[in-house]
């Protein structure tokens, strides 16, 4: 076995010492933007006990007046995508044809869509515990 030189050892030193100060100051100070560095914080926090959760869904309606709950699998979209996207989405609705378009491509004998909605559904909880109460807000409406 070789032995490390005392210049791959300063080298090895060097880069432990800035990474465990890149941890610390990242973990003290940093935020999402540091990670590695960083804790992440989607993963970190707790929503307040008595506050609504919130969940996105992208729902479509047909020519037959069917509701229908649009997915990675039937549009291509995932809810994350959606997410990212929402004030988007809120400013210009027409930017939900997309959605459409893709729906109408990987379900071509469907009836097609009439309607593409992001829909925010509120989980209302007491304690930290579902109270059983959902309420839907409308957060963007397309129609061709």
């Amino acid at each position: 076995m070789e032995r490390l030189t005392s210049r791959g050892r300063a080298a090895r030193l060097v880069a432990a010492l800035l990474f465990g100060v890149l941890t610390l100051l990242g973990s003290t100070v940093g935020n999402d933007w540091w990670f590695p560095f960083s804790p992440m914080r989607q993963f970190s926090n707790a929503d307040p006990p008595n506050e609504p959760i919130a969940v996105l869904r992208t729902d479509g309606i047909d020519t037959t007046g069917r509701r229908i709950q649009l997915n990675e699998r039937n549009a291509g979209v995932r809810r994350a995508e959606i997410e990212s996207q929402i004030e988007r989405f809120k400013q210009d609705p027409s930017l939900l044809r997309s959605i459409q378009d893709a729906y109408a491509a990987r379900n071509p004998s469907a009836p097609p869509l009439v309607e593409v909605d992001i829909v925010e559904e509120r989980h209302h909880l007491h304690n930290a515990q579902p109270t059983g109460e959902i309420t839907e807000v409308v957060l963007a409406r397309w129609r061709p």
